[in-house]
């Protein structure tokens, strides 16, 4: 009788350990669901756009945040990374990345010009989620304050005297950036005459760092700016 008893107790508790496990399953499959549609309403509300749900992430549980990706069609081919901060349920994006892309290479580009006669820029999209703080009247000096890594360039620049005057030239574009208030970490390439007009935005990853560069590239700089918009890190190399 007493281990009849001692079964049946083994049985019920069971019984509740797969109960629980399955009710917290249910639990979870709802928090999931729901968080998704907050994000994905908090996205079209904030920029008055429709968006594509790509994925979500909430397997990282070290992670204080869940993760969204989206897609938008006014930004064809890019992904968009929403995050929902577990604590305060804050929810972020990167979306201004995006946004703030043509009027950023277009302000640089008119400065460029002032400092190398033949030359092309390229805003390097997708960085981390910026506070909402951001909004489309921000200004762009305002911008590269947010990201906290500055305004991310790659600058293309055909010059026959660039061993000569390419520090000269890099301190004076410096400078400029430093007058605007534009912190920015640059990566310049100095390529062979002739192939500055073959690069543009789609190809410029690959024709300029690719396994094929030298074919194009004579020189590389890297260039971060800190705070107080002098280079903490500056760099040259010739490609071989």
């Amino acid at each position: 009788m007493k281990m009849k008893l001692i079964a049946v107790i083994l049985s019920v508790i069971f019984l509740m350990g797969v109960g629980g496990c399955m009710s917290n399953n249910n639990n979870n499959n709802k928090n999931d669901v729901s968080i998704k549609d907050l994000m994905m309403e908090h996205m079209s509300e904030k920029y008055n756009e429709e968006f594509v749900f790509e994925n979500i992430n909430t397997e990282v549980w070290t992670a204080p945040y869940t993760e969204m990706i989206l897609s938008s069609e006014k930004f064809p081919g890019h992904s968009i990374v929403v995050y929902r901060y577990k604590d305060s349920g804050e929810i972020v994006d990167n979306y201004m990345d995006f946004y703030m892309k043509e009027r950023i290479e277009k302000e640089i580009s008119e400065i460029l010009a002032g400092v190398y006669s033949n030359s092309k820029v390229f805003y390097r999209t997708g960085g981390r989620p910026v506070s909402n703080s951001v909004t489309p009247d921000i200004s762009i000096s305002e911008y590269a304050k947010a990201t906290i890594i500055g305004l991310t360039l790659t600058i293309c620049i055909e010059d026959p005297d660039y061993e000569a005057n390419k520090d000269e030239k890099i301190e004076q574009l410096r400078k400029v950036l430093e007058e605007k208030k534009y912190m920015s970490s640059l990566d310049v390439f100095y390529v062979k005459e002739g192939k500055l007009d073959l690069i543009n935005d789609s190809n410029q990853s690959e024709v300029l760092t690719g396994p094929s560069n030298a074919e194009t590239v004579l020189v590389r700089g890297g260039f971060a700016m800190n705070d107080s918009f002098e280079f903490d890190y500056y760099k040259w190399r010739d490609i071989k």
